[in-house]
């Protein structure tokens, strides 16, 4: 396994995408993610609060409820154009607890944990893509974000859900503000 991080989410023609560098690699892979996904995924970046939690959220609770610590996330195989991941705790009696999860997940738990993240060496090789061929993946994430809390905002808004709305509002203030 290959330690890596997120180096950047952003949308193209087919989706989110998000991507998975290893720290010592010229190459990226491209995991494509759903719209929620990347928002979580961009909210615990920011480290924004929400005033009601997120799966992602409930589930970080949970864990820090149950003493278990996020050791690492990893991204283990691509299969049938599936990624699939894990997450691996410890538990507070000693040994480790490693849950099946869609990547997706696992790096929203990481990027709140600030847990490292592991990428198999095979799937680098299957599909990594060179990161010098990709946008500045940083412009890309605030821009990205912004866009899905718009899209957001206009759902809430259809939704007469005006407390969300004003969340929303503040959280794209903060975000013209960087």
């Amino acid at each position: 396994m290959l330690e890596a991080e997120i180096w950047g989410i952003a949308e193209t023609g087919e989706g989110y995408v998000v991507l998975i560098k290893p720290l010592e690699s010229e190459f990226s892979v491209p995991v494509f993610i759903g719209q929620a996904e990347a928002q979580a995924i961009l909210i615990g970046f920011g480290g924004v609060t929400i005033s009601r939690p997120l799966t992602v959220d409930l589930l970080h609770s949970l864990a820090k409820t149950a003493d278990l610590k996020l050791d690492c996330v990893e991204i283990t195989e691509l299969k049938d154009n599936t990624f699939y991941g894990q997450m691996v705790f410890s538990r507070p009696t000693g040994g480790r607890l490693t849950l099946d999860s869609r990547p997706s997940d696992a790096l929203a738990m990481a990027v709140r944990c600030k847990c490292p993240i592991y990428i198999a060496e095979k799937v680098v090789n299957e599909v990594g893509i060179p990161a010098d061929d990709l946008a500045s993946p940083l412009q890309a994430d605030q821009e990205t974000q912004k866009r899905l809390l718009k899209a957001e905002l206009d759902e809430v808004i259809a939704m007469e859900n005006y407390e969300r709305a004003a969340e929303i509002r503040d959280m794209l203030n903060l975000l013209e503000k960087h």
